[in-house]
């Protein structure tokens, strides 16, 4: 059995899902966190080990248990190493703000924000005597860089987990062992996600719908591969933000 722990969060579709499988395939240990199981999943699980945990990552307050639970059942003696991937987002509500109402954006930026900032924490704080490789990998966007009408939670949101990584990746500079941390832009793919943007009545919906009808969408499966060959280079070890394509 793999002795590499991936704790991934928004396994049940896009990147998240082929993260999932393509780690799986490679031998290794992933513990999935979403509201709904991908049975999909399961049949990759043939040289690694699959677990899932059926959570509302909305629900922030119950976050730091459901991880102290995973935690109590992973010896940290036999392991080289153990990653959190913070993937669950929404790109939801897509409108003007005066639009949204008040539980859209609070939806909005418990998933796409407080949930990898509290996860992240309750992470660190539990691994902190553990004498393995640890790695956070925070899954951003272009969108955290480029403002869009009608998108003001999701770009906002992505700008501020570009921003938390890098703040808590210079934390980590003065501890021992200290924990990687990555925040990358997987850049735009074929996902549920982008066909919900595509298909939205939003003035940028054209635009997404001519980036799959000019075949410029990447294949998540490929940008899974990307992302995890990135994060086990050793070229990566002080972690960083980065883009791949």
């Amino acid at each position: 059995m793999s002795n590499h722990v991936y704790i991934i969060t928004g396994v049940s579709s896009g990147l998240g899902e082929s993260l999932a499988k393509q780690l799986l395939t490679d031998g290794n240990t992933v513990i999935g966190l979403s509201r709904t199981n991908n049975e999909s999943i399961g049949p990759f699980a043939i040289n690694g080990k699959y677990k899932f945990y059926t959570v509302d990552l909305t629900m922030t307050d119950k976050l730091s248990k459901v991880l102290q639970e995973i935690m109590t059942t992973i010896d940290s003696n036999r392991l080289e190493s153990i990653t959190l991937i913070n993937n669950a987002a929404t790109v939801t509500p897509l409108t003007e703000i005066q639009h949204c109402s008040d539980d859209e954006i609070v939806k909005s930026i418990q998933l796409n924000v407080a949930a990898p900032m509290v996860l992240t924490a309750a992470f660190a704080r539990l691994t902190s005597d553990w004498r393995v490789s640890r790695k956070i990998v925070n899954i951003s966007s272009g969108s955290g860089k480029y403002p869009a009408p009608s998108m003001s939670l999701y770009c906002s949101s992505k700008a501020a987990i570009n921003m938390f990584s890098r703040c808590i990746g210079m934390e980590q500079e003065t501890v021992p062992d200290a924990i990687q941390v990555f925040a990358i832009d997987p850049g735009m793919m074929d996902t549920p996600m982008q066909r919900t943007a595509r298909e939205s009545d939003m003035a940028l919906s054209a635009y997404f719908a001519s980036q799959k009808e000019e075949g410029n969408l990447v294949d998540p499966a490929r940008t899974a591969q990307q992302i995890i060959e990135l994060i086990s280079s050793p070229a990566s070890n002080n972690g960083g933000v980065h883009q791949v394509h």
